[in-house]
């Protein structure tokens, strides 16, 4: 199973230091990774999530947004498309290289860089207007007081009055025996399905099977939406809301993912 601790809170290492076991990194292969975008299904994705991000950003006057996890690009080129300033970082290394292939192939020129979160130095890249953490990527933070230190970085890159924006996938549901994957918003290929495996409140197990028979899993730590939403408030947040699915009102039981935002103070 996959935990990632952070050792480097005096700056010594980066997130990804292993401890015994594969970190969020190597689970994202070099073969997974080719698959990514035939799992996404970037125009069924942009068609579901419509312009729910961009409002969002739009409303609070944001100009400036770094995507701390931005994997295959997919946020980073809708939103540059949509006029923000975007500057795009990942820790994989498969994934920065294909995110950097989807905006070359769109004629797009995005900045990507291959960061940990703990790399993110404001006083080398600024701050920003925005946030955004999505693809339910700080699930790969196993310790609640690394998720923190995680929490507290992304306030240093705002600017005061900047908006956080963090999802995740609805473990309450999940955790409840209500697993639901409607293909609607997230995971949008025809050629793949997503199943769990191992289940618990301390780890979630997602399967990713191709129409081929090609087989990827992933292991995440599965904190319930109200946590997460603590520990926002707890690094330094104020005005949290949550949507489910892009909606303000929703059935905790019945979503796919959950979207947090928050006000930097």
């Amino acid at each position: 199973m996959t935990y990632i601790r952070l050792e480097g809170r005096k700056g010594q290492t980066s997130v990804g230091k292993r401890l015994g076991f594969a970190d969020y990194a190597t689970q994202y292969t070099r073969d997974f990774v080719s698959r990514w975008d035939e799992l996404i299904d970037w125009d069924k994705r942009a068609a579901g999530e419509g312009s729910f991000f961009a409002d969002l950003l739009g409303k609070l006057g944001v100009e400036t947004v770094i995507d701390v996890s931005t994997g295959s690009g997919f946020h980073a080129v809708q939103l540059h498309k949509a006029g923000f300033n975007v500057l795009a970082c990942d820790g994989s290394p498969t994934m920065v290289e294909r995110a950097r292939f989807n905006a070359k192939s769109r004629g797009l020129d995005i900045p990507i860089l291959q960061r940990d979160w703990l790399e993110l130095d404001p006083r080398r890249l600024g701050t920003f207007d925005a946030v955004l953490c999505l693809g339910s990527s700080l699930c790969h933070v196993f310790d609640k007081h690394d998720r923190h230190w995680v929490l507290r970085r992304f306030r240093q890159l705002l600017k005061p009055g900047g908006l956080l924006v963090v999802d995740q996938r609805n473990f309450r549901a999940i955790r409840a025996g209500h697993f639901k994957s409607s293909g609607r918003y997230y995971y949008c290929g025809h050629n793949a399905e997503v199943s769990l495996g191992q289940v618990s409140d301390q780890l979630c197990e997602f399967i990713y099977t191709f129409s081929d028979g090609a087989c990827y899993r992933l292991q995440v730590y599965p904190i319930l939406p109200e946590e997460l939403k603590g520990e926002i408030s707890e690094a330094g947040f104020f005005r949290p809301q949550s949507f489910g699915d892009f909606r303000h009102i929703y059935d905790p039981l019945d979503c796919d993912f959950i979207i947090h935002t928050a006000i930097a103070k």
